[in-house]
């Protein structure tokens, strides 16, 4: 059976956010205090819920024989500050999961986000690109980039975005051969490097030329 691109339903939310998390372990424990698995239920949460930046309408998932094997959520980097902001609608569901004092130190951790490369509003923006350890290897992480080139395109916008921590040399490597170059690196403040995290590069294409 050959494979295919979709937007996922939600009998695979628990292999999306697993997915979701695959792609930035480090950054996500940092930023909501939990691990594997407790961690899913923030994205189920979101993922579940329309109009924020972790919704499955922003997720393109590469599925064969009914087992996704892929994941890529990506968005107009216009529209992050509005998906961002759309997640304080769920206050109560993350109060319910991590707790009032978790929740306290998660809108302190915020304060990480200073830190990130900007975006255009000319940008198709890759928030997240995994793909699960056992399908490595076969050419998936290039279909979805592949897939959203073809969104960006069809948006009107000019480049593809994102951003990769820079001690995962391995994923840079990745987005290099697609046809990505660095454009910006950050070095985190020293305080981050005991949560692993240390900076980020912000990586571009340019599309849609002939």
């Amino acid at each position: 059976m050959m494979s295919k691109l979709r937007i996922p339903d939600n009998n695979h939310l628990d292999e999306c956010v697993k997915l979701i998390y695959i792609s930035g372990p480090h950054l996500y424990s940092y930023s909501f205090i939990e691990t594997e698995p407790k961690i899913y239920e923030f994205f189920k949460l979101f993922c579940k819920n329309p109009g924020n930046i972790y919704s499955k309408e922003n997720v393109i998932v590469e599925e064969e024989n009914d087992t996704i094997r892929g994941l890529l959520l990506a968005y107009p980097a216009g529209d992050m500050k509005k998906l961002a902001n759309k997640i304080i609608k769920y206050t109560t569901g993350i109060i319910r999961i991590s707790g009032l004092l978790n929740f306290l130190k998660m809108l302190f951790r915020l304060r990480l986000n200073k830190y990130l490369p900007g975006t255009e509003d000319d940008e198709f923006f890759i928030s997240n690109l995994a793909v699960f350890e056992e399908h490595r290897g076969k050419g998936i992480a290039k279909k979805l980039l592949t897939k959203a080139e073809e969104m960006a395109v069809e948006k009107g916008l000019s480049k593809l975005s994102l951003y990769v921590e820079t001690d995962n040399s391995h994923a840079k490597r990745v987005y290099e051969k697609f046809g990505f170059e660095e454009v910006k690196r950050v070095v985190l403040p020293e305080k981050y490097n005991k949560h692993n995290l240390f900076g980020f590069y912000k990586m571009v294409k340019i599309i849609g030329e002939n």
